[in-house]
């Protein structure tokens, strides 16, 4: 197994830094993706689930990658 290399490990400290005692998995952000979408499209604050979603992204370029596509899917369509 290779060592990790500096950067690698400055994001690996960070995911970690980054994570909260109470976080979504990538099921329940995606149960929340569209309203944390519609809201942020049109500036809405959100509320604590969806303050949680917007954790969740931090930590998961999974999500956040399905997030944006739906945003381009939500600015097209409006």
């Amino acid at each position: 197994m290779k060592p990790l290399t500096k950067q690698q490990l400055v994001g690996l400290i960070n995911s970690v830094d980054a994570t909260r005692d109470q976080e979504l998995n990538c099921a329940d952000c995606q149960n929340f993706a569209a309203e944390f979408a519609e809201r942020q499209l049109v500036g809405l604050p959100l509320n604590e689930a969806l303050a949680r979603v917007e954790q969740h992204l931090v930590i998961c370029p999974e999500c956040r990658e399905e997030l944006l596509a739906l945003k381009k899917i939500l600015e097209t369509s409006g």
